[in-house]
């Protein structure tokens, strides 16, 4: 079993926005939600930093009113550019180091991060967004992961979707402060059908141009912003708080009035409003950078433009994330678009993706040591493995019977009845006609009826002794008991089907048994009628007896031959045939029922349970593994 220290693992999901970071954290061994760490009293923090000789600030404190250099809303793909390489490390470091300090997390050189990034971006991009976490900022382990997969995880483990929602198609929306990105999945697969530069954070710039052409002292404002360049994206920051408060509330007026300082301790105020008629002409104004469409009308196009990248296709469900997603226009636009298709967008959406970067973590780090437990099961010396072995041996035990009973109504006294009407000209036919129908017997859909139920429930009970292994296991894990159950697996389904039904076209029944394939028909064919011996008891005695005392002593009838021991190749008159009445058939098959029996049980003891129990241990295998990437398989990026 995996040890606590291997399992006692931080890992941090950090969701590093172009407007605000979040970070989520989860352990190894927990099973709780992640939680949403906070730096200094806030959960959400501001992505921005400043840097006043060696002393560096981040988040609010960041922007202040100072000659300090002022980085904010830095995160991009050109990660060589200055303005984006070095307040990314300078952010990253002070955050890392901070959170370290106050007990919030490990650090860099211990806890696991996973770090979001757009769907859009390239590997390329990807790879190089790595190092420079790892080689700048100093983490040393690292992942990144697209942030509309983080979101559908969280999705997923708060109930906003189900497994089979996500294995039919979703398609995400993740709203940011610089982008929209749009990431359709559908059968396990995920891919990019739309990114672009509508953010929100659009709009923090203009309710700024709106609330400084309104200004009662604007010349004295733009003088300062000319003077001290670090204070436009303090006010936009303002603006943007402002935003975020109406949005949020009840179409109520926001109001908030700032101070700037001048020289000789005086101030400017600077007055900040956002009201219903405001937010209306903000989203509808054209915007230079949406190509002179507004924020409204380039979000209604990007829909349109998603639908027409999905080939007309509405996806089962849209899922909306981001903080953005809480804008009023985008839910009911998205329905409107999207008429058909079920519209979910789950609460706290700003930290839909920290939690689900942790989540993954966690997930991915249980599910390798989950299924590396699982393969030493099916090892040769795994429990797993043995259970297997025993039971493949046992099922000759519980088959034998039913089988004997199904081949004796179904094969042996139509047999016996042709060869009493004349059909069959002798008894040495019997045995040929035996050997054929047997085998065509074993393929047929009336085999599947009589021998599937016996073999459901000898599986059953196989499941129920590899449940008391894995159960155990699961909950080690944090899984439900019966993750590992494989009552609906296809690998199980379909080898059932193959224990009752499937067997190779049979030539010649001398032919070398490997030959005839795995499943259960086919061995059961190889092992009891290869040598055409089964059923020789009943063409001896007590038939053989039974018919030649029936006919008063049968000398005068079949001769000196048939008394010798030939009896079996006579073409006995239909007439004297007659005296096999089906009691005396019923009769002397009761009476070589345990005989059969045990010729099948001796049949299938040996060689033929040894292949049975290799194919059954694999089949074990796949299943159980298949089980065990299951869950994993849509995350595993």
């Amino acid at each position: 079993m995996t040890t606590r220290n291997a399992k006692d693992i931080e890992f941090i999901g950090f969701d590093l926005g172009h407007g605000e970071t979040a970070l989520a954290r989860a352990f190894a061994q927990g099973h709780s939600e992640p939680e949403i760490l906070e730096y200094r009293g806030t959960r959400s923090l501001v992505t921005a930093v400043a840097k006043d000789g060696r002393a560096v600030r981040i988040g609010a404190e960041a922007l202040s009113l100072s000659d300090a250099r002022i980085w904010a809303k830095f995160k991009s793909p050109d990660l060589d550019a200055p303005d984006v390489r070095e307040p990314l490390t300078l952010f990253t470091k002070a955050l890392v180091d901070g959170l370290a300090k106050d007990g919030s997390l490990r650090g860099a050189q211990e806890s696991r991060f996973l770090i979001g990034c757009p769907s859009g971006w390239t590997e390329d991009t990807r790879e190089r967004y790595r190092n420079l976490f790892m080689r700048a900022a100093g983490l040393k382990q690292a992942r990144i992961v697209s942030e509309s997969r983080a979101a559908l995880m969280t999705a997923l483990e708060q109930g906003y979707l189900s497994m089979d929602d996500a294995r039919a198609s979703v398609l995400i929306v993740d709203i940011g402060s610089s982008t929209t990105d749009f990431t359709y999945c559908r059968d396990l697969e995920a891919d990019d059908v739309g990114h672009n530069v509508l953010g929100s954070g659009l709009l923090d710039r203009e309710i700024l141009d709106l609330n400084l052409s309104r200004q009662p002292q604007r010349k004295a404002i733009d003088a300062l912003l000319k003077a001290h360049p670090s204070y436009r994206p303090i006010l936009e920051y303002w603006c943007r708080e402002a935003k975020e408060a109406y949005f949020t509330g009840e179409d109520k007026p926001v109001e908030m009035i700032r101070r700037l300082p001048v020289a000789g301790g005086k101030s400017v105020l600077f007055e900040i409003r956002i009201d219903k008629t405001d937010a209306d002409a903000i989203l509808s104004k054209p915007l230079v950078a949406l190509h002179d469409y507004s924020w409204a009308g380039a979000f209604d196009y990007a829909l349109r433009e998603t639908i027409e990248r999905l080939g007309g296709r509405d996806p089962d469900t849209v899922l909306l994330t981001g903080g953005a997603s809480r804008l009023p226009l985008v839910l009911p636009a998205t329905k409107k678009a999207f008429p058909k298709t079920r519209v979910i967008r789950g609460a706290e959406p700003e930290f839909a993706i920290a939690r689900g970067l942790a989540w993954l973590g966690r997930f991915e780090f249980l599910h390798a040591s989950f299924k590396s437990e699982v393969g030493a099961l099916m090892q040769p010396d795994g429990a797993v493995t043995d259970l297997a072995s025993k039971a493949a041996l046992s099922l000759g035990e519980t088959l034998a019977p039913a089988l004997v009973d199904g081949l004796t109504e179904d094969c042996i006294k139509p047999a016996f009845r042709s060869w009493r009407s004349g059909t069959i000209a002798s008894l040495d036919a019997v045995e040929a006609t035996l050997t054929q129908s047997v085998a065509d017997w074993l393929r047929s859909d009336t085999a599947q009826a009589k021998l599937k139920p016996v073999i459901g429930r000898w599986f059953a009970g196989l499941q129920r002794d590899i449940e008391t292994i894995t159960d155990p296991l699961c909950r080690e894990h944090g899984l439900p008991a019966m993750v590992l159950s494989l009552d609906d697996s296809q690998h199980v389904s379909q080898h059932l089907e193959g224990m009752s039904l499937s067997a190779p076209s049979i030539g010649h029944l001398e032919a070398d048994t490997a030959l005839l394939g795995t499943t259960l028909a086919a061995i059961l064919v190889s092992a009891l009628l290869a040598h055409a011996n089964l059923f020789a008891p009943l063409l001896m005695n007590p038939l053989g007896l039974l018919i030649g005392g029936a006919v008063a002593g049968g000398s005068f009838l079949y001769g000196k031959r048939a008394l010798a021991g030939r009896f079996r190749g006579a073409k006995v008159p239909v007439l004297a045939r007659q005296v096999l009445t089906e009691k005396r058939i019923d009769q002397a098959i009761a009476k070589q029922r345990p005989d059969l029996i045990a010729a099948v049980r001796k049949a299938w003891d040996g060689h033929a349970s040894e292949r049975f129990s290799e194919d059954l241990t694999d089949m074990l295998g796949r299943a159980l593994l298949d089980r065990a990437d299951e869950r994993a398989v849509l995350f595993l990026i």
